[in-house]
C-alpha cells in the first residue's frame, strides 16, 4: 500500500515514445531513479514508457531532464511529455507489469550481438560459453520474434521457453544486462541448434563446428539466422561457388561475403572510415565495398564486379561459425532460389532446400517476421541503403505531414508495402519481386501480419498507376478510398520526405527503366516540378520502341538495335550486337509496322542499350545487370561527354541520337570501352545538370530532388552532385530508403496524404 506523502514531494507522470521497448529503458530509467533517491515506477504501455515519479521538486526536475539528455544506446525517442500528478505515496521506484491498451509505441529492428555478450560467448568460465542465442537487453532479435506489441516475452516466440531460475533471477534483477531481456535464456532453458542432412538430425556433439567443418570441406550449408536461411559455402572455394550459382540458378548475380572480423574485412575491399563504421554498425548491414587485388575471394563470387557485398557476424551462431571456419570470408547468401522469396521456416526448408543445401543447421525458435539482410553503400559519409530490411525494419520514417491510415502497394519490383499511422510510415522489410508466385502468396500475408504487428486499420489504399502492376491490381480491389500515384512522381516524394522537404518547391529528377506514365507510354527520364499536391513534366529523353516489349528487358540488344536504328537508320543493320540478320531484320520490321513496340523514354532501357552496344552485357541475368556493369567498366577519370540536342518545347525532349552516333564513331574507331563507358555516363551527367538549371532558372527553385534505380549508380550520382551543387543547387537523394522501386511506397503513402481520394 502506498505510505502518506509529505506535502514536501510532487509527482510527475512522464511518457517516452519511439523505439523505447526491448531497448533497455525501463532499467535504464530504473537506475537513474534510483541513483538520485526518487519513487515510483516505470513500465511499458501501447503508448510506449510511462513513468511515475515522487520526490522533492528539484530532483523530480532533474531526473526530467537527465531523461531528456540521456537514453539506452539503441532507443530511438521520437516523443517526450510529462505533466504533475497527484503523489501516491510510492515507497521505493519499481519497474512494473505491462499495461495492455490501444498500441502506439514502436517495434524495435534486431540488433546485432553486441560486445559483452561475446565476451561471455567466448569465454569459457561464463555459463553462457559458446551459447548460440546469448543476447541482452542491448542486443538480440526483436522484429524477427514478435508477434504483437507491446514488446513482452508472452509476445514473442519466445514464450514457448521457460526461464530457468538463473535466468530469471537475471531477467529479475534492475541492475543485471538482462533485466527484461525477453529472449533472455541460456543452455538450459532456450532453444537448441541442430543440424540434419537429407532430412535428419546428425548425432553431433557442437552443431555449428560441425557445420563449419562441413563448409571447409566444401559443402554448401544453410543456416538459419535471425530473419531467414542463408546458404553458406567458402568463398575461396571456386568449386564450391560456382556450384551453389548452379544449384541456386543465380546467373551472375553477386554474391555477398561474411567475414570473420573488420580486419579480414580490410583485407578483401578497401574501406573508408565510414564504410567501416557502417560494417560495424548494430544494424549490421551488407556494405558494398571496393575490392582488393589480389584477393582470396573468387572472382566468381561477383563476376565482373569492382565491388564485393561484405558484413560481419551479427548472431551469435554466426560469430561461432566464423570462429571455426578456415578461410577468411564465405559466401552467406539469401536461402532461396533466385527470384525466389526467402526461407524462414523450418518445415519449408527442409523441403526447398532438397538439391541446394548438402545440410541445413537450423534451431527450434520460430521465425515470426522474415527479413532479408539490409544492403547499401557509403558515398559522401551517408549511408545509402539499396535494400532497406533486416536491422532497419520496422523502424518508421516520420514525415511532416498528416497521414494517417494508408496502406501504399508499392512497385512490383523490389517490393516494399507501407502502413501510415499518425504521421509515421512503416516500410515493409524486402519483399521481392511480384512476378514471381511465392513472393505474391507472401506479400499478401506480410500485409496482414503488419497490421496485426502496428495494429492498423486503413481507410486508403495508395498504389501505381500501372493497369498490369500485380500490386495495383490488389490495390484497387481493396476496400477504403483509391490513389492511384504515377511512379516517378512517387519516387521523387519518397526522397522529398525523407529529406523533410514536403511543402518545398522542388525539381524532381526521376531516371529508372520503367514506369506507366500519364500519356500512357512508358516514362524513366522524368524531370518534374513538384508544388504542394501536384507536378507537371517538363523534360524527358526521347521515346523510342522497345522491340518485344518485356523481352527487350531481359534481351537488352533489342534495345541497341532501338537506339541505333533510331539514330543511324538502316545501317543499323550492319552493326555486331551478338544478333543474327535476321533476327535485326526482324526488329526492324517490328519497329516499323509498331508490331509489340510500347515506347519508351526510360533511361535505363538507355544503358542498357549502350551496355549491349558495346558488347559489355548482352544477356540480362538478374535486374539491372547491363546498367551495372556498364558503371563497372567504365574508367576511373572523367572523360569529355558526348554531344547532345535538347529539342524546346512544352517540354524539354533530349535528342538521344547524336550520343548514339558518336558511341559508334568511337566503336569505329576501336577507342577502349572504358573510355566510352565513361563518356557516355559523363553525357548523362552534363544533360542532367544543364536541364535543372535551366528549368532553374525559369521557375525559380533551387532544390533537385534526384531519385529512381540510376542513381544508385556511384559515377552518375556523386558527378551529378557536384556539378549542380558548382551551379547553386540543392541536392536531396535518398539515403536511408532505397532509390530504387523499394521506396516507391514511402511516395505512394506520401501522395495519398497530400491528394486524398481518387
Amino acid at each position: 500500500m502506498p505510505s502518506q506523502t509529505p506535502e514536501s514531494l510532487v509527482a510527475y507522470r512522464i511518457t517516452v515514445n519511439g523505439i523505447v521497448q526491448g531497448v533497455g529503458m525501463r532499467p535504464f530509467v530504473w537506475r537513474v531513479a534510483t541513483s538520485m533517491g526518487l519513487r515510483g515506477m516505470v513500465l511499458n504501455a501501447g503508448n510506449g514508457v510511462v513513468i511515475e515519479v515522487e520526490g522533492k521538486p528539484e530532483d523530480c526536475l532533474r531526473f526530467i531532464e537527465k531523461l531528456k539528455a540521456e537514453k539506452p544506446p539503441r532507443a530511438v525517442v521520437k516523443s517526450f511529455s510529462y505533466s504533475k500528478i497527484s503523489p501516491k505515496g510510492y515507497v521505493d521506484f519499481r519497474v512494473e507489469q505491462t499495461v495492455s491498451e490501444e498500441v502506439e509505441t514502436l517495434c524495435p529492428p534486431d540488433v546485432a550481438v553486441c560486445q559483452d555478450c561475446l565476451n561471455e560467448l567466448f569465454n569459457p568460465g561464463d555459463r553462457r560459453n559458446l551459447y548460440p542465442f546469448i543476447n541482452c537487453i542491448n542486443c538480440g532479435p526483436r522484429f524477427t520474434i514478435m508477434e504483437k506489441l507491446p514488446y513482452d516475452r508472452v509476445n514473442t516466440s519466445m514464450r514457448l521457453f521457460k526461464m530457468c531460475s538463473k535466468c530469471s533471477i537475471e531477467y529479475s534483477d534492475p541492475l543485471n544486462r538482462r533485466f527484461k531481456a525477453e529472449p533472455n535464456a541460456c543452455g538450459r532453458c532456450g532453444p537448441k541448434v541442430r543440424l540434419y542432412h537429407r532430412g535428419r538430425m546428425m548425432r553431433v556433439e557442437d552443431p555449428v563446428s560441425e557445420a563449419a567443418r562441413l563448409i571447409n570441406r566444401g559443402s554448401i550449408v544453410a543456416v538459419k539466422g535471425y530473419g531467414g536461411f542463408h546458404l553458406a559455402c567458402d568463398a575461396t572455394n571456386r568449386s564450391s561457388v560456382l556450384e551453389l550459382r548452379r544449384r541456386k540458378k543465380r546467373g551472375n548475380k553477386p554474391f555477398a561475403i561474411m567475414v570473420k572480423t573488420i580486419g579480414d574485412a580490410e583485407k578483401i575491399v578497401e574501406l573508408n572510415d565510414s564504410e567501416r563504421e557502417w560494417l560495424m554498425h548494430y544494424s549490421a548491414p551488407i556494405i558494398l565495398a571496393k575490392r582488393r587485388e589480389p584477393n582470396p575471394v573468387v572472382e566468381d563470387v561477383a563476376p565482373g564486379m569492382k565491388y564485393l557485398g561484405v558484413f560481419l557476424p551479427y548472431t551469435p551462431i554466426h560469430h561461432i561459425l566464423m570462429k571455426s571456419v578456415e578461410p577468411p570470408a564465405i559466401v552467406l547468401t539469401s536461402g532461396n532460389i533466385s527470384e525466389e522469396p526467402i526461407i524462414f521456416r523450418d518445415e519449408e526448408a527442409f523441403e526447398r532446400f532438397e538439391g541446394i543445401a548438402d545440410y541445413v543447421l537450423t534451431y527450434n525458435r520460430r521465425i515470426v517476421n522474415f527479413a532479408d539482410d539490409s544492403v547499401g553503400f557509403v558515398q559522401d559519409s551517408r549511408l545509402r541503403l539499396v535494400r532497406r530490411s533486416r536491422g532497419f525494419v520496422p523502424e518508421p520514417v516520420e514525415v511532416e505531414l498528416d497521414v494517417d491510415g494508408v496502406l501504399a502497394m508499392g512497385a512490383d519490383l523490389n517490393n516494399t508495402f507501407a502502413l501510415a499511422k499518425k504521421g509515421r510510415i512503416f516500410l515493409s522489410q524486402y519483399m521481392g519481386d511480384l512476378e514471381n508466385l511465392f513472393i505474391r502468396r507472401r506479400y499478401l500475408e506480410t500485409i496482414r501480419r503488419m497490421q496485426r504487428l502496428l495494429n492498423l486499420k486503413y481507410s486508403r489504399v495508395a498504389y501505381d498507376l500501372h493497369p498490369a502492376y500485380y500490386s495495383s491490381q490488389i490495390g484497387r480491389s481493396l476496400d477504403g478510398g483509391k490513389t492511384p500515384v504515377q511512379h516517378h512522381y512517387a519516387h521523387v516524394l519518397s526522397a522529398m520526405a525523407e529529406n523533410n522537404i514536403l511543402g518545398s518547391e522542388a525539381l524532381g529528377v526521376a531516371f529508372d527503366g520503367t514506369g506507366y506514365g500519364e500519356d500512357g507510354k512508358l516514362w524513366g527520364s522524368e524531370f518534374i516540378i513538384v508544388r504542394d499536391e501536384e507536378y507537371v513534366r517538363r523534360a524527358h529523353f526521347k521515346y523510342v520502341p522497345m522491340p518485344g516489349g518485356e523481352k527487350a528487358v531481359t534481351e537488352p540488344a533489342r534495345m541497341a538495335f532501338s537506339y541505333l536504328y533510331d539514330a543511324i537508320g538502316e545501317d543499323a543493320l550492319n552493326i555486331d550486337i551478338g544478333l543474327s540478320d535476321s533476327v535485326k531484320k526482324a526488329l526492324k520490321s517490328m519497329v516499323d509496322k509498331g508490331i509489340n513496340t510500347p515506347l519508351t523514354c526510360g533511361l535505363g532501357r538507355m544503358f542498357d542499350a549502350v551496355s549491349a552496344l558495346l558488347g559489355v552485357c548482352l544477356t540480362r541475368t538478374f535486374e539491372g545487370e547491363p546498367a551495372v556493369m556498364l558503371e563497372m567498366a567504365a574508367g576511373e577519370n572523367v572523360e569529355e561527354n558526348y554531344p547532345f540536342k535538347i529539342a524546346e518545347g512544352s517540354e524539354y525532349v533530349v535528342d538521344t541520337a547524336p550520343i548514339i552516333n558518336r558511341i559508334v564513331e568511337d566503336m569505329r574507331k576501336n577507342t577502349p570501352i572504358k573510355t566510352i563507358s565513361r563518356r557516355f555516363h559523363e553525357t548523362i551527367v552534363r544533360i542532367t545538370v544543364e536541364l535543372a538549371d535551366t528549368i532553374r532558372l525559369e521557375e525559380g527553385i533551387n532544390n533537385i530532388v534526384l531519385s529512381g534505380g540510376v542513381f544508385q549508380n556511384r559515377i552518375i550520382s556523386s558527378r551529378v552532385k557536384r556539378l549542380a551543387e558548382e551551379k547553386g543547387l540543392k541536392t536531396f537523394f535518398n539515403n536511408i530508403v532505397p532509390t530504387n522501386d523499394g521506396g516507391i511506397s514511402l511516395g505512394q503513402v506520401v501522395a495519398s496524404g497530400l491528394t486524398g481520394e481518387e
